[in-house]
C-alpha cells in the first residue's frame, strides 16, 4: 500500500493561521484590549484601531495592514460590519 498516495492532498489547519499584508478577512471582534478592538482566529490576534467600541461578537470586514508571522500578531482597518445586530 502506497501511503504517499493515500494521504496525497491532506494538510492539517493550523491555530496560528499567518496572513499577508493586503488580505481581506471577515471575521468576529471578540473583545477589546485598551480600548482597542481585537479579532481572534485561532491564536492570531490581530487588532482593529479604528474600530468604534460596541462591535463585540459582531462580524466583520477587515484589511490586514501589518503582520507579525513568529507572534501571531497583526493590526488591520475596518472595513465594515457584515451582519446588522
Amino acid at each position: 500500500m502506497n501511503l504517499g498516495k493515500l494521504f496525497a492532498g491532506w494538510t492539517f489547519r493550523t491555530n496560528r493561521p499567518t496572513y499577508a499584508v493586503g488580505d481581506e478577512l471577515t471575521a468576529f471582534v471578540t473583545g477589546y484590549e485598551d480600548g482597542v478592538a481585537q479579532v481572534r482566529i485561532g491564536d492570531t490576534i490581530i487588532t482593529l484601531a479604528d474600530a468604534d467600541r460596541g462591535l463585540d461578537d459582531r462580524l466583520v470586514r477587515l484589511r490586514v495592514t501589518e503582520f507579525d508571522a513568529d507572534d501571531a500578531t497583526g493590526s488591520g482597518e475596518l472595513l465594515g460590519v457584515v451582519d446588522d445586530a
